[in-house]
């Protein structure tokens, strides 16, 4: 059976060994990309019609194999004058110069792809052999442009930042990548919702840290009566792959009234998942003689959030955990 060792007494390496054993040494999942910290800051200069593109180091990945670690510095691209019919979208990329052997720098050289005007137009295409940093787009017939960074913003999903080793980092808007690529116990940092997340044995993401708080929306309803009631306050919901967590103060109006039936008074978000079976809890209402001051909550498998109650209330004062497990999950 064939080996190989690295770094051998007396053993000449070439740049292939090396870009080998840069590939083997960094955990990366899928991220083909890797920065090392979250620069390549871009400063534009409206004025001037230029980016200045700040200094960071970052391991591009080869297009079948291996990868290289390169440093570059600070550097001003200039942004081209605009179309007079159509919009563009530019490329700003850092570009890896050299992986021959004898090359003194072998870094990167920052550079501004033009994009083609039109109508709805999109970025060049990157290079095999670079890290895309940032769009500019420059309307049509005018003097000004903006940009936006794409390093780990999910416009180019190979590319991700390195926060420490075995760990990297994403801002994909909650989303995160798969979690195949990644060996067990690789963590994955969602920036966007401040989430740790691990790759388990099973092949899963897992995270007790809780997620961001995101507002349901309420829902007025009819008491047993026949009467509408309006609902009013705020209803926020978190997760993690442990549990649900609701919390907030609701008001009912006209208030103290006989509910005496299950209500629905609001919706998860979009964005939160939603249990596969009922799923339920008890919750502070106001005080009556008749209602003893609590009531029911569940989270239901439409995500829809259900209220009752037998007695009379007026307020909802809502601080409710809900496990996960295989029986809801």
């Amino acid at each position: 059976m064939a080996g190989f060792a690295w770094f051998q007494e007396g053993a000449t390496y070439g740049a292939s060994d090396m870009a080998t054993w840069n590939a083997l040494l960094t955990s990366r999942g899928s991220a083909r990309h890797l920065f090392v910290a979250n620069e390549f800051v871009l400063t534009s200069d409206q004025s001037a019609r230029t980016v200045y593109v700040g200094a960071v180091s970052a391991l591009v990945g080869h297009p079948t194999n291996g990868a290289t670690w390169a440093w570059c510095q600070g550097a001003t691209v200039a942004v081209p004058m605009p179309d007079n019919n159509n919009p563009r979208r530019d490329l700003i990329l850092a570009r890896l110069r050299s992986t021959a052997a004898g090359d003194p720098i072998n870094g990167f050289e920052v550079e501004l792809i033009p994009g083609t005007p039109a109508a709805s137009p999109s970025a060049p295409a990157r290079p095999d052999n670079a890290v895309a940093l940032g769009w500019v787009d420059v309307p049509k017939a005018t003097t000004t442009f903006t940009t936006t960074p794409v390093r780990i913003t999910g416009q180019y999903q190979d590319q991700m930042f390195s926060p420490a080793p075995g760990t990297v980092a994403v801002d994909w808007n909650g989303q995160l990548p798969m979690p195949a690529p990644f060996r067990p116990g690789a963590v994955c940092m969602d920036l966007s919702t401040g989430q740790r997340w691990v790759r388990t044995k099973a092949g899963e993401w897992f995270t007790s840290d809780p997620g961001p708080w995101r507002v349901c929306t309420l829902q007025n309803f009819t008491n047993s009566a026949g009467a509408t009631i309006t609902t009013t306050g705020t209803l926020w919901v978190r997760e993690s792959s442990t549990s649900w967590e609701l919390s907030g103060n609701l008001t009912f109006s006209p208030g103290n009234t006989a509910l005496n039936k299950l209500v629905i008074l609001a919706t998860l978000p979009a964005a939160t998942t939603k249990p596969k079976t009922n799923t339920y809890g008890t919750v502070g209402a106001s005080y009556t003689s008749a209602s003893a001051g609590t009531a029911r909550i569940a989270l239901m498998t439409s995500g829809a959030i259900e209220f009752g109650t037998a007695g009379v209330t007026g307020n909802a004062y809502i601080n409710e955990s809900f496990s996960k497990s295989p029986a809801n999950t």
